[in-house]
């Protein structure tokens, strides 16, 4: 199952998995966006069994729906790697209908904990199972702030901020996670920046200082390298750049690991909390 599937390195990701032969589940938010994807699928890797789940992420009311068409009443369906990888960057403050900032809604709060919570018993029922996060070095830019920040619906609005603190939230989620749950993989990773539609639309002129950007699929090339390794072979809770483990925080002073980006295990234990409150229906303030 892989989000974000009809463009950028979602589709390379799934459409290399079907050329594997693997039986693709294209999680989109564009139902015409998505049919095309698939069917665009269909035709290049000679797989038929390509399918469509219509959902946004950044919506609680769609994970769950998109999840129970997935699961057909079954407890533990057959879920051998759930790639998150949807996302959205955006300049202006955004609410979803469910009035949950979009960003911080379909990075993290129903994009990954809640579709991830969900997978779990399938996941853990797969020798090999493992969950897949698409992260971004936009992540070396903060630690995982209070909650009232990162999931703000005031004050003045950064979309840097707010992506950078959703996919730090993304790397700390399968850390703990990979100590929760030892007989699943948990991995987040960076694609490197890479020319797709959410960067161009995010970055616009400004994106000439990311250059030279990488092709879709060389962005894709580590993620799904990450799908098809022998489990065995990953580092649970690790984050990942082009098949080896990376680091999580960026350079401080004397070469070093900086410290101004690390969360505390009361902050994270903190995140945890909030995440299941969220997830489970408790409704935003405002």
């Amino acid at each position: 199952m892989v989000t974000g599937a009809n463009s950028g390195v979602g589709f390379e990701v799934a459409q290399y998995l079907a050329r594997r032969g693997a039986e693709v589940h294209l999680v989109c938010r564009s139902a015409k966006r998505g049919e095309e994807a698939r069917q665009a699928m269909v035709a290049a890797s000679g797989n038929s069994k390509v399918h469509l789940l219509v959902c946004d992420c950044s919506l609680e009311s769609d994970v769950r729906a998109a999840w129970a068409q997935f699961s057909q009443g079954k407890a533990a369906p057959r879920l051998d790697v759930l790639v998150c990888n949807a996302g959205v960057l955006l300049n202006e403050l955004t609410l979803t209908s469910e009035r949950v900032e979009v960003t911080f809604a379909c990075h993290l709060l129903f994009g990954t904990y809640l579709l991830g919570k969900l997978a779990l018993p399938a996941l853990e029922a797969t020798a090999g199972g493992r969950l897949v996060v698409v992260s971004s070095g936009g992540m070396y830019n903060s630690k995982f702030p209070s909650w009232e920040t990162a999931a703000s619906l005031e004050g003045e609005f950064s979309g840097n901020l707010a992506y950078a603190f959703a996919k730090r939230g993304q790397v700390l989620l399968c850390e703990r996670w990979a100590e929760e749950h030892p007989a699943v993989k948990f991995v987040s990773c960076h694609p490197g920046w890479t020319a797709t539609p959410a960067v161009d639309a995010a970055y616009g002129e400004m994106k000439k200082y990311l250059e030279p950007m990488r092709s879709p699929w060389q962005g894709a090339d580590g993620i799904a390298w990450l799908c098809v390794v022998d489990a065995a072979a990953l580092q649970s809770g690790a984050f990942y750049l082009d098949r080896k483990v990376g680091p999580k925080h960026i350079a401080g002073p004397f070469f070093t690991e900086g410290k101004y980006t690390k969360n505390t295990r009361a902050e994270v234990d903190a995140m945890m909390l909030r995440l299941d409150e969220w997830s489970g229906g408790r409704p935003p303030p405002g």
